[in-house]
């Protein structure tokens, strides 16, 4: 009697909601993909680096993509920089971040989707390689960019991005040639 009665109630169950599948919308290959966001360039180095950040990719396969990316810092000394600066004369050897132009492949990891207030929010998880150049106030210091994001989209036409990377420049410094900071990049976007 139990078994019968625990049978009709997973068929009253199964019956009551149709099992609805959303089929894949975010289809990258043959497309081109344009952003324009903000940007943060974090290396601990007396310098805050908040900036903008513009990018194009387009994606030959459904599962990667080149990609070139465009960063304008707006960079000026922490306030304890400033502050010893104004004491002793002293400046920082590390160099002002003003620009950066990187160029590399982007690849799809993978491909999810989420329901939120009863819709499909579509997203990809992807890494990227780059390399570069970081333009500083002294001059030009090759750089490279390794980084893991999120690619989500809103609508047919717009997607969000975030993508969290580190950011390594070979720098003339007194201590050390090389520069490590955090890149975390999010920005707003169209489907070309």
């Amino acid at each position: 009697m139990r078994s019968a009665a625990l049978l009709l109630l997973c068929a009253l169950g199964a019956h009551a909601e149709g099992v609805r599948v959303e089929p894949r919308l975010f289809l990258k290959r043959g497309h081109f993909f344009t952003s324009f966001g903000g940007a943060w360039l974090e290396r601990g180095d007396y310098w805050v680096n908040p900036g903008l950040s513009f990018s194009g990719s387009y994606y030959p396969t459904e599962s990667g993509g080149a990609e070139a990316r465009v960063l304008w810092f707006f960079s000026s000394l922490s306030d304890s920089a400033q502050r010893i600066s104004a004491t002793t004369g002293f400046v920082p050897d590390a160099r002002k971040p003003e620009a950066l132009a990187l160029a590399g492949w982007r690849q799809s990891l993978t491909y999810g989707k989420v329901a939120l207030a009863g819709e499909a929010l579509h997203f990809d998880l992807q890494g990227s390689l780059h390399g570069g150049g970081l333009f500083t106030d002294r001059g030009f210091a090759p750089a490279a960019c390794v980084s893991a994001g999120l690619l989500a989209r809103l609508n047919r036409w717009v997607f969000l991005q975030l993508d969290v990377g580190l950011l390594l420049s070979f720098e003339q410094r007194q201590r050390s040639g090389a520069a490590l900071g955090f890149l975390p990049v999010l920005s707003a976007g169209a489907e070309l």
